[in-house]
């Protein structure tokens, strides 16, 4: 007797996705749902948090989505952040926080919204483990690894 069987997801709810599938997956759900032509359209809410998990899936993910955290430290570096710079002493920790306070006080449309939230994904992490930033990124990186790797 023979049995029929599918061939194994590894456990997850949508098969293997692995890191790249996810960080490419939610960067066109992005894309699609900021531009607002087809059946979803981000506002400013929508578009950040969901811009906020593909920036969190991209640090995961590696390869070639490293760029746009090589791109983000590079102009902290020019501005001064972790340095004596054109502002004075500014930490990484303000950089978060200042990003935050934009997320809250600006009055932002879907696609800033979205810059800023990625923007946020890539510099919080970078304030370390034991930092307040480091929760919003350790809770996203639990939500997208409930998907697969």
């Amino acid at each position: 007797m023979h049995v029929i069987a599918a061939p194994t997801s590894g456990g997850a709810v949508l098969g293997t996705l692995g890191a790249g599938g996810i960080a490419l997956a939610l960067t066109l759900l992005l894309v699609l749902g900021v531009r607002g032509r087809g059946r979803i359209k981000f506002g400013a809410g929508k578009a950040g948090v969901c811009a906020f998990i593909a920036g969190t899936s991209w640090v995961a993910a590696g390869k070639i989505w490293e760029n746009a955290e090589r791109v983000v430290a590079q102009g902290l570096t020019g501005l001064g952040v972790g340095s004596n710079g054109p502002f004075g002493e500014v930490g990484i920790g303000a950089a978060a926080l200042i990003l935050l306070i934009i997320m809250l006080a600006a009055p932002l449309n879907a696609v800033r919204a979205a810059v800023v939230a990625l923007l946020a994904a890539l510099v919080w992490p970078a304030a370390g483990d034991g930092t307040l930033w480091a929760v919003p990124v350790q809770l996203g990186a639990a939500g997208l690894m409930m998907f697969g790797s």
